[in-house]
């Protein structure tokens, strides 16, 4: 089949941009007698200005990306991967760093090309296979650079510096295999086949959120640029009133931006902290930390998909407790100094937060038309980034705060957000009892009507019904 053919392709190059087995060891890299940075400047000079790359080309990205339909911005995330680990083979200085830091970023930022093709070049009935196999693929990679990573450190084959080898070929390799993916014909907005007469010309303040009753749609093939860019603009405005404008999808998008922050923030650090817990000449076994991490994660996304709870009755008390787990361990980690207890921490973290934004996903999902996902992971990345930018700049540049502290934080940031979302399930839980609804903790397969009814009900606020929702 055609679509097999095309996750392929794209899973391979997936597979092989994920593959950085350099990344388990960077942090000791850096500060290790191939750099000789000190920790300090790793930490507050280094490492921020991904983080506010990131942020400042994502949505410049994203919009682009639909311009130009995906492929060349693959290719060009494939390119970035390449300068950044060339840079790092041969940079020596913290302003060469700093440059390769910003290229760092937009390799992250392009990813949402990678991500978002499926969308534009598969028909909507493979959406979930493929976007579970791109998902996979990813964390395969992942996983295989983390274990050749910790074997080839532990046998001596190859050192910190050689690693980087290895990362680089991996990035060549996925660049030019970027160049076999075929081209996307249309996109979501800026290239659509047909637009309906409700999509056309409505700008911000005219568009009204209701549905035609009949869709009357008109080739736009021939459609100048700045007539593209007009409807483009539209069609973007709608779907994102449409999502926001719904509770169900604004309350676990806020949850999603919220803890992406946390975790990016964690994940971009924890290298440091486990250096406070090793002595000079003992083992580290970072590439088999992220091994297991992955490994158990894909487990994890896997089987939570299966699980029938009523997440809509459960859904805040249990992003509240899992929260408030993170923030817990996150806390005692920051006073920590065993490396099996910290390198534990980092599992259980990241298991959980991969586990609960699949479900944040397919929550959202449920409530949003099927041409927005890209859009909606686009903006829910971009208020993530913005939140983790912030919070860079608060912490690290501008308190300049240790390591350590740095945790507490991170881990007092958890508990906050566990407490704003246990007064949601509160409120959530008595509105389900005065509205005499059955408290169902489980669904089944027959059990279709929360969502559709939801749907319905909710049509005015902008919220696709069922129909509108096959037929978009």
């Amino acid at each position: 089949m055609y679509w097999i053919k095309i996750s392929c392709i794209l899973c391979m190059f997936g597979c092989f941009k994920d593959f950085r087995p350099s990344e388990s060891f960077v942090t000791d890299y850096l500060t290790g007698p191939w750099k000789n940075f000190t920790v300090d400047e790793v930490n507050q000079d280094i490492y921020p200005v991904s983080t506010y790359s990131y942020l400042a080309t994502l949505i410049l990205v994203f919009l682009i990306t639909d311009f130009v339909r995906y492929k060349p911005i693959i290719i060009l995330c494939g390119i970035s991967g390449i300068i950044t680990f060339l840079m790092i083979i041969l940079g020596r200085t913290v302003l060469v760093f700093q440059i390769l830091e910003f290229f760092y970023g937009l390799y992250f930022s392009t990813e949402v090309a990678y991500y978002t093709y499926i969308y534009a070049k598969v028909d909507k009935t493979h959406y979930q296979e493929v976007t579970s196999h791109t998902k996979a693929a990813a964390l395969f990679g992942r996983s295989m650079s983390g274990i050749i990573a910790q074997l080839t450190a532990s046998f001596d084959l190859l050192d910190y510096h050689q690693l980087n080898y290895l990362t680089l070929a991996a990035n060549i390799f996925a660049t030019m295999w970027a160049f076999f993916l075929p081209t996307v014909d249309q996109s979501m907005y800026f290239h659509r086949v047909s637009i309906s007469d409700d999509e056309q010309g409505k700008g911000p303040f005219d568009y009204q959120l209701t549905e035609s009753t009949k869709c009357r749609c008109f080739a736009v093939s021939g459609m100048s640029l700045l007539r593209k860019i007009k409807n483009a603009y539209a069609l973007l405005w709608k779907h994102f009133l449409q999502a926001y404008t719904n509770y169900r999808v604004a309350k676990w998008s806020i949850w999603w931006a919220l803890a992406t922050c946390g975790y990016l923030q964690v994940i971009s650090y924890v290298q440091l902290l486990w250096q406070t817990a090793v002595e000079p000449g003992d083992p580290i076994y970072n590439g088999a930390v992220d091994f297991f991490y992955a490994i158990i994660g894909a487990g994890t996304v896997f089987c939570v998909g299966k699980v029938k709870l009523n997440w809509s009755l459960l859904g805040d008390m249990t992003l509240s407790m899992f929260s408030l787990l993170e923030g817990v361990i996150l806390v005692v980690a920051s006073y920590n100094y065993n490396i099996w207890f910290l390198y534990g921490v980092y599992i259980v973290f990241g298991v959980i937060h991969h586990t609960m934004v699949t479900v944040a996903s397919f929550e959202v999902a449920k409530y949003i038309s099927e041409d927005s996902y890209g859009l909606i992971f686009g903006v829910n990345t971009f208020f993530a980034l913005l939140a983790q930018s912030l919070l860079t700049f608060i912490v690290v540049n501008k308190l300049m705060l240790n390591i350590r502290q740095q945790f507490f934080v991170y881990g007092s940031y958890f508990m906050i957000l566990a407490v704003i979302y246990v007064l949601m399930g509160v409120v959530n839980v008595v509105q389900h009892y005065r509205s005499g609804e059955v408290f169902r903790l489980w669904t089944n397969d027959d059990d279709k009507s929360l969502s559709v009814t939801q749907n319905a009900s909710n049509a005015s606020d902008g919220t696709l019904s069922k129909s509108e929702h096959n037929g978009s």
